[in-house]
């Protein structure tokens, strides 16, 4: 009876693994990506630009630097440093604002998790990594 209990214990130390997927998630953010197409009930003044708006996500330190590189238009958020967190396939920034993200290849998919009680708040960005 004692082997069976070592043995089913051990059996359940070695089955527990580290697999994190959000581990892989976070990895895969790294790097530089360029707004094109933001999806909401907004309007934009044309010429739109998107793709003079860059993320850079630094998986180390939790932080992404959002650079706007000519038209002035803040589609994502203001020029400069934000610190984030990622909570499942969620990131959320150090003020809030909550995104559950999405990847397909090079395709980065941020929808803002909006309020329910705030009519015309949604709102979708699409990045392709650089």
């Amino acid at each position: 009876m004692k082997n069976y209990l070592i043995l089913l214990l051990t059996l359940c130390v070695l089955s527990c693994s580290s697999d994190d997927s959000t581990e892989g998630m976070d990895t895969a953010l790294s790097g530089v990506w360029t707004l094109t197409n933001v999806s909401c009930f907004c309007g934009f003044p044309d010429p739109l630009g998107f793709e003079q708006t860059e993320l850079r996500f630094n998986t180390e330190n939790n932080e992404i630097l959002v650079s706007q590189n000519g038209n002035g238009l803040e589609y994502f958020r203001p020029a400069g440093r934000y610190s984030y967190q990622e909570v499942g396939e969620t990131i959320v920034l150090d003020d809030g604002r909550a995104y559950r993200f999405t990847l397909d290849g090079n395709v980065l998919t941020l929808n803002f998790v909006d309020e329910p009680l705030i009519a015309d708040d949604e709102i979708s960005y699409s990045l392709r990594r650089n």
